[in-house]
């Protein structure tokens, strides 16, 4: 309607300014009756007068419609007349008016307007934000805490609801025919007007699918599990506040001490402790028993196996490490086929063990160690009395220098030392002995050997009742060989009850080899009986 209104005016302004035209140059035509001929340039003069003053006037009533964002104006038609359009006659005169269209100005996008907003302030929004997140003395005010997103609040925990909501059918229904779900819950919530009952359950479905996600992506930063954070207590129901000592003010604040002097105070140097110390014993048996008249036949036995083991660390966790060891093994049982000896042992060892590391580089320590190795009581041939070996007879010491590698993680600690450069000393201080079983020459009591090294210990917890220790030589003056492998099982029920079995293998090419025989040893001990480890 306002389209039409706007027309009917234009077209009333350009008839009144049409008939004023007409009007004019009928006038002029009848002042020129008389005349033989027609003035043709001053009718065009008049003529242009004419539209200018038409011009003007309706201008002056020009429509601008400023609130659809059209700005149209109306501008008088130019009249045009030209030699061609005026004609002679007695009572006529035609003249050609020609519509100029109105222009269109096109205002800009508004969402291009926003757009080019927003990307002009986005530094300065993300420079801010940055500011205010990395500011821990901020105080965030106006954010109300929602209990609903707990999981996201606490460190990367691994809860068991993702899981279970991803794998699980639990809430799941036929999708209906006739409506959708979300739509139903929507149009009663808006006819209800109640709040949304399940708001809580939502967020929680929704956040378990994050940590699912997450869990997937970044399985290494989860440190924590639920089931630690199900041991945590609470705050108790009732905490007892204790009043401060009540101390003089005006005393602490007044002080005879001069400009620039400072009071003295008992000051408390707490250092760090570097030592660790760790040890471990045991006493375990085992007995069988035979009559006399057994059937097959058969003689009975026990045995008695101990331990003791204690280490002294030291460690500044930086550069420098010092390991002490001190172990000794005894064990006893009965021979009843030997008429001289009621108890033989079967197991002696003392061994003391030290070793200094500097570190090189991760996992790499510079390392001199020295071991030394002897057993305590004496062992003889079966029914008599010949010596076999006694304390310090033998007795072993080796001296290296070389490379220790050192791996911790969880239950399992290796260390595997690597010494080029190596000293080995062979002794037998009894005259019983024989010294050649020991790889030393005929007629002497010492053995001088220079070579290479290789030692590796592993302590490794298997499952929680079960421990594997082992220890492995190769010692070579690369003429002969000398290696030992060590090998202990502990089963512990408990606190003070285990079963142990010692597998030891040893061999060695540097002495006489008995015909029939082979140069590796084995010797193994199964037994049950009392633990402690501190």
């Amino acid at each position: 309607m306002r389209k039409i209104g706007l027309t009917l005016l234009l077209f009333l302004l350009y008839g009144s300014t049409w008939a004023q035209t007409t009007q004019t140059a009928g006038q002029k035509a009848v002042q020129a009756k008389q005349a033989t001929v027609i003035d043709t340039d001053s009718l065009l003069q008049q003529l242009e007068k004419d539209s200018v003053i038409t011009s003007t006037s309706v201008s002056e009533d020009s429509v601008v419609n400023t609130e659809e964002g059209i700005q149209t104006r109306t501008q008088s038609d130019k009249l045009a007349a030209s030699k061609d359009s005026v004609v002679s006659g007695t009572d006529t005169l035609s003249i050609k008016a020609q519509k100029i269209k109105p222009a269109v100005r096109v205002l800009p996008n508004p969402y291009m307007l926003r757009f080019t907003a927003f990307l002009k302030n986005f530094r300065k929004d993300y420079d801010d934000a940055l500011e205010r997140w990395e500011d821990p003395y901020l105080l965030i005010t106006g954010i109300k805490p929602d209990p609903d997103f707990f999981k996201l609040a606490f460190p990367a925990t691994y809860y068991e609801a993702p899981v279970q909501q991803a794998f699980g059918i639990d809430g799941w229904e036929p999708a209906s025919i006739y409506c959708h779900k979300e739509q139903e819950e929507k149009r009663m919530q808006n006819l209800a007007k109640l709040p949304d009952l399940r708001k809580s359950e939502k967020i929680d479905r929704q956040v378990n699918r994050q940590l699912l996600n997450f869990y997937v992506n970044y399985p290494t930063l989860v440190v924590q599990n639920e089931a630690n954070l199900k041991q945590l207590s609470g705050a108790p129901d009732k905490l007892e506040v204790k009043d401060p000592p009540t101390e003089n003010i005006l005393n602490a604040a007044q002080s005879n001490l001069f400009m620039g002097q400072m009071p003295s105070q008992d000051l408390y140097v707490l250092k760090p402790n570097f030592w660790t110390q760790t040890g471990n014993g045991y006493l375990q048996f085992s007995q069988n028993y035979i009559s006399k008249n057994w059937y097959k036949g058969g003689n009975s036995a026990k045995s008695l196996v101990s331990g003791f083991t204690w280490q002294a660390n030291y460690d500044d966790k930086q550069r420098i490490q010092f390991e002490n060891k001190f172990e000794w093994k005894l064990g006893f049982i009965t021979s009843p086929g030997d008429t001289l000896h009621s108890y033989t042992p079967n197991n002696d060892l003392l061994r003391l063990k030290t070793k200094f590391g500097y570190k090189a580089i991760t996992h790499w320590y510079y390392t001199l160690s020295v071991d030394f190795e002897t057993q305590l009581f004496s062992t003889y041939e079966t029914n008599t009395n010949n010596l076999v070996s006694a304390f310090f007879s033998p007795a072993k010491l080796n001296v290296g220098l070389g490379m220790d590698y050192k791996y911790t993680k969880g239950g399992c600690n290796l260390s595997v030392m690597v010494n080029p450069l190596n000293y080995s000393l062979y002794a037998v201080a009894s005259d019983r002995v024989d010294p050649t079983r020991f790889n030393i020459k005929e007629g002497h009591k010492t053995e001088n050997e220079f070579g290479s090294r290789l030692e590796a210990n592993i302590s490794w917890k298997i499952i929680p009742m079960l421990l594997w220790e082992s220890r492995f030589t190769y010692t070579t003056d690369y003429k002969k060989v000398v290696s030992e492998w060590e090998n202990t099982f502990t089963f512990a029920f408990n606190k003070y009850l285990s079963t142990k079995l010692f597998v030891h293998g040893r061999f060695d090419d540097g002495v006489a080899r008995e015909p029939d025989r082979s140069y590796f040893q084995l010797q193994e001990l199964l037994s049950f009986g009392l633990n402690y480890t501190w």
